[in-house]
Parts: structure tokens; C-alpha cells; sequence
């Protein structure tokens, strides 16, 4: 089929540093205490009319990047499933995945046939794909395992399982792009059996398949197909994937996504488990209180660490900086000083602790609350002393809350969900 990149097959050159990463990735990926239950799809549901076109085998730049121009010029979401090895080698092919804001899933580490490897082999190899891909990118990927060939007994699942996958993707229309047929052929064997819910396999190292694509891409849009990601398959009518519906958490997600106070990493993924970053908050906070203008108001950065970056049209970019800054003008965050200088460290994890002195910032400034409620005594056992009034204030009116044994745990991480549900609760608080 070619040599591609690097060419199919293991190079002397580089078998060394693929087994380093290959080890850094293991010891980094611990197996889990328990591993939740894995689900193997083929097609979503069929009350949508969705197609899912989904990407294997990106390791022959001729072709992929082709593939990848044809799905960004027609703005088709797509999944790509990649392997290990070929993200080590081929730097275009994945700046062209991250720019174009793919979904990444798993292809393994060097594409073996699962069936014949040993459950401490398999764990070696699940995950070498997308942990490859994160690591290289700084992108996040799906949980997504696609087994070279389709092949996944119950050892390949429950060694994706430990991995921490939730799902194996396989597909139920095969386009044969990998026989080397013609465009043409691809195409009607794809439109022929298109329906509703269908996972159409590609493959980016087939020499005509990006040829065919903008045909069946047309043509599936005209027959009123959405054109999504797995995701956008699994996910039905939620609103995203990974957030269950019917809970207190999704209820105020739903709600800040549809005020516009906070957005979805994309179309499919919330993240509602994942930490929220300081720079992160900061844009809510101002959000929430509606102080963000559409111009950058502030010349100087207040911080040492949120400069004023530029785009490609030398404009200056809004995230982090002008956010800060419309956060700092406000008195939500204060920041430190670090040798010698004023520092934000927007891209830390923000504490529970943290959060809770801005949101009590918040409600004196903008809802009039005092510095301490009346009649209050919310006591917790790890809150210092200058932070007293802050968590009693958010704990006396429920909008934060503690845990067991009279704990605030300040120093866990907020997640994203968390501000979700406080954000709701201060919303719904009058004014004082």
C-alpha cells in the first residue's frame, strides 16, 4: 500500500523512541481499581437521520491531507481514528487533524491484530493512538477504540475497558476504499447503503477515497442526512455525550450553554468532570455579569503571565487576556506575586476554595450581599481564617456546599460542572 510517512513498517531508526513513548505512556496510564463497562457499537439510532463518516490509516500524507482538505472545505465533522506510530511520524498530518478540530478516537499504537495479543500486550498498544495524539497536540481525544480489522474479543474489551474506553467503534457500511476501487465505486457502494445512524469505515490511505468523498458528502446532505461525529451519533437528542440528562448537574449545564455563559469544548463534549482553569473562570465570571465588550478595552496586562497575544491579522485575541483584565477592573480575581511580579497562573486548575472567593466577590458587587450574612454560622474545619466570610456567605445561601465531617475541601479542583451548578444558584439569588 506504500511507504508513507515512514512507511508501514518498523524503521531501526525509530524503533527506540516509539518504545520509550510506548513506556512513558503505560506507566503514565496506571490500570484502574475498576473498569466501567465498555459498550461495542456498529450503527446509532435510527430515530435520526445522522451519518457518521469515520477515518482510518492516516499515515500516507498524499492522500490524508487531501481527505482532511476535502472535509474542511465542506465543513464535514468527521472522526479519525488514529495509530501511535504514525502520530510520532507524520507532524503535518496531525497539525492538519488538530486545526481542522477532528474528532480523535484510537487506532491503537502500531495497528496489530488484537486477537493475537496477551492482556498485558493489549495494554500496551490500547490507548497508544489517541495518548500519542494528546501528548503531541495538546488536544483531547474521545474514548474511543476502533481494533485494527474490527477485531475485539473479550480480552481486547476488557483491556480497553482498563484503559478507560467506553466504547468500540466499528461500522456497518464498509466503503472498500482499502481494495483500491474507484471513486466511483466507493461512492455508490457508500450512497447505496447510507440510513440513518450508519458508521460509513474510510480509510485515508486508499488512493481514491478522497476523491469520492465530495460526491457522497453531497449527495447524503441532499438526501437530508446531518453529517457528525460517533459523538454526534451517540449522543442523540443530549444536548452532549458525556453529560447525562435527568440530573441536577445537566440541568445547569444545559442552562449556561443556552444563556451563553459557557460553551462546550465543541459540539459534542462538555466535560462537565473536568477540572475548570483559572483563565477559564474568568471568562465565566464575566460572562455572568455581563462586563465583556467586543473590543479590547485595556492597553498594559496586569499580570505577568496574561500578556496580550495577537492573531494572524495582528488583532489583539480576547481569551485569556482581555477577560482577565475585565475580571481584575471588576475585583473578581486578585492574582499573587511571584518573584517579584504580579501573576495570574491562568492555566492552573482552580480550587474549590478559589472559586468560592470570587463567586463571593461577585455577589457583593453585582447583587449587593454583605460582607458576612447575618445570623450565619457555616463553620468548616480546613477554610482559613481570612476566607471565612467568603465560604459562609456562598454556604449560608446554598450556593456552594460542603462535604461530610465539616470539610469545604478547598484545595480540590472545581470542575466544569461544578461552575455549572454554581453559576445556576447564583443566577437564581435576588438581590439583597
Amino acid at each position: 500500500m506504500g511507504m508513507g510517512c515512514v512507511g508501514r513498517r518498523m524503521h531501526l531508526g525509530w524503533i527506540v523512541p516509539v518504545a520509550l513513548v510506548v513506556f512513558w505512556l503505560v506507566i503514565r496510564s496506571p490500570l484502574p481499581a475498576y473498569a466501567a463497562p465498555i459498550q461495542t457499537v456498529y450503527r446509532g439510532s435510527d430515530t435520526l437521520p445522522r451519518i457518521a463518516l469515520t477515518f482510518d490509516d492516516t499515515f500516507r500524507p498524499e492522500y490524508t491531507l487531501r481527505t482532511i482538505s476535502v472535509l474542511r472545505d465542506r465543513q464535514v465533522p468527521a472522526t479519525f481514528f488514529v495509530t501511535g506510530w504514525y502520530v510520532m511520524n507524520c507532524p503535518d498530518i496531525n497539525e492538519a487533524l488538530a486545526a481542522g478540530g477532528f474528532e480523535i478516537g484510537d487506532h491503537t499504537m502500531s495497528h496489530p491484530d488484537l486477537s493475537k495479543l496477551n492482556y498485558e500486550e493489549l495494554l500496551k498498544e490500547i490507548g497508544g493512538g489517541t495518548e500519542t495524539f494528546a501528548w503531541r497536540l495538546k488536544s483531547r481525544t474521545a474514548p474511543y477504540l476502533r481494533p485494527p480489522g474490527g477485531k475485539a474479543g473479550p480480552l481486547v474489551v476488557q483491556a480497553a475497558a482498563a484503559k478507560g474506553f467506553t466504547h468500540i467503534i466499528q461500522w456497518d457500511i464498509d466503503s472498500d476504499d482499502w481494495k483500491g476501487i474507484s471513486a466511483d465505486a466507493i461512492t455508490q457502494k457508500v450512497l447505496l447503503g447510507a440510513h440513518n445512524g450508519a458508521i460509513v469505515l474510510f480509510h485515508c490511505s486508499a488512493p481514491h477515497t478522497f476523491e469520492a468523498l465530495p460526491a457522497i458528502i453531497d449527495t447524503l446532505r441532499g438526501r437530508g442526512y446531518e453529517l457528525v461525529t460517533v459523538s454526534g451519533l451517540l449522543k442523540g437528542d443530549r444536548r452532549f455525550v458525556d453529560v447525562p440528562v435527568g440530573t441536577a448537574v445537566s440541568t445547569a449545564i444545559d442552562r449556561v450553554v443556552e444563556e451563553g455563559y459557557m460553551s462546550g469544548y465543541n459540539r459534542d463534549w462538555f466535560g462537565p468532570e473536568d477540572p475548570i482553569r483559572r483563565a477559564q473562570f474568568a471568562k465565566v465570571a464575566v460572562n455572568v455579569a455581563g462586563l465583556h465588550t467586543d473590543q479590547v478595552e485595556f492597553d498594559a496586562a496586569t499580570f505577568f503571565d496574561v500578556p496580550r497575544l495577537t492573531d494572524e491579522t495582528g488583532g489583539v485575541r480576547a481569551y485569556p487576556f482581555d477577560y482577565v483584565e475585565e475580571a481584575v477592573a471588576a475585583g473578581i480575581i486578585r492574582g499573587s506575586e511571584k518573584d517579584g511580579r504580579r501573576v495570574f497562573q491562568p492555566d492552573s486548575s482552580l480550587t474549590r476554595l478559589q472559586l468560592a472567593r470570587m463567586m463571593a466577590r461577585m455577589m457583593r458587587s453585582f447583587k449587593g450581599y454583605p460582607e458576612a450574612l447575618p445570623g450565619t454560622v457555616v463553620q468548616f474545619r480546613d477554610v482559613p481564617p481570612d476566607a471565612s466570610n467568603d465560604v459562609q456567605l456562598l454556604a449560608g445561601l446554598g450556593v456552594m456546599r460542603g462535604y461530610s465531617a465539616g470539610y469545604f475541601q478547598v484545595e480540590a479542583k472545581a470542575t466544569r460542572g461544578q461552575v455549572a451548578v454554581v453559576v445556576g444558584r447564583y443566577l437564581d439569588l435576588p438581590a439583597y
